[in-house]
């Protein structure tokens, strides 16, 4: 009869460890901030999204924290926390130009305005941090996973993150690193070619800004504490242009086959590739407003 005890005991162990191992895509929590995420409704999508990825990673060993089957979470978390930094920031814009009274009561408590809006400053600083961490965390999964065309998406949500901090040049390297593994990837869909495109227009667009404030300077990243040229000054208004004309024509050509396919699209679609219109246009404006190099001295 030794065999019926150890049989339980083995079927115990079994369902302990199935009850051990995270589901987190599975969990309703995770489902939820995705859509809230979706829905524009940031603060309560990280939330959520915290809740799964610590119950998920919590006291876990390594390779179970860096399961590339988490990716997904840490893309959504993160995406969700840039949000939520864009919100604050854009209504620190809004306060300086004309404070809420709501504000101005929350600055009250605080003991002045300007003690609020010191630590509003840090708290946006750390949400945008957080999630650069999170996406670029995301980002390693993805490619561990060989998921290429997911990678490109968080270089775009990075390259992004890198422009509303004004940091051209780690926009710069952000938007070609999408590029490149959108290139690489296979069979992209309509949503994948629309972001790729939007990182060519992305691209250009970020050369070009940092062209118009730096025009002698090289395109460079800091990487383990030294410089690294991603692309030189004498080849940056060239690089724009170029990077707007691939988005122009790339965006023609999507359009031109979606028209003589006679594809049905639905309201999201159809504003995204409005956006990306958008995107282009200005990339285009960009490459042509830049200021030819200065003539070399003679």
């Amino acid at each position: 009869f030794d065999a019926g005890p150890r049989s339980l005991s083995t079927a115990f162990r079994a369902v302990s460890q199935m009850a051990e191992t995270p589901r987190p895509l599975s969990d309703p929590r995770y489902r939820a901030g995705v859509r809230l995420r979706r829905g524009g409704r940031f603060e309560a999508a990280a939330n959520l999204l915290a809740e799964v990825l610590t119950l998920a990673t919590e006291g876990a060993p390594d390779e179970r924290q860096l399961d590339p089957a988490l990716a997904p979470l840490y893309y959504e978390y993160g995406v969700a926390l840039v949000g939520v930094a864009r919100e604050a920031a854009a209504a620190e814009e809004d306060a300086e130009a004309a404070p809420s009274p709501k504000r101005r009561r929350l600055a009250g408590e605080a003991g002045g305005e300007e003690d609020v809006d010191d630590d509003d400053d840090e708290e946006n600083a750390d949400d945008a941090a957080v999630a650069w961490q999170l996406v670029d965390q995301a980002r390693c999964l993805f490619l561990e996973a060989g998921d290429r065309a997911a990678a490109a998406r968080c270089a775009e949500q990075l390259a992004g993150l890198a422009v509303d901090q004004r940091k051209w040049a780690d926009a710069v390297a952000e938007f070609s690193l999408g590029v490149e593994f959108y290139d690489a990837a296979a069979d992209l869909d309509i949503e994948d070619r629309v972001h790729h495109l939007s990182c060519v227009a992305g691209l250009a667009a970020a050369l070009g800004a940092h062209f118009a404030e730096s025009p002698a300077a090289d395109v460079a990243v800091n990487v383990d504490g030294r410089p690294e040229v991603v692309v030189a000054a004498a080849e940056v208004a060239d690089r724009c242009a170029a990077h707007a004309r691939d988005a122009e024509r790339g965006l023609n050509a999507l359009l031109g086959e979606l028209a003589a396919a006679r594809a049905t699209l639905d309201a999201a679609r159809k504003r995204d590739l409005c956006a990306l219109a958008v995107e282009v246009s200005h990339a285009k404006e960009v490459a042509t407003g830049l200021a030819a190099p200065a003539p070399a001295p003679g």
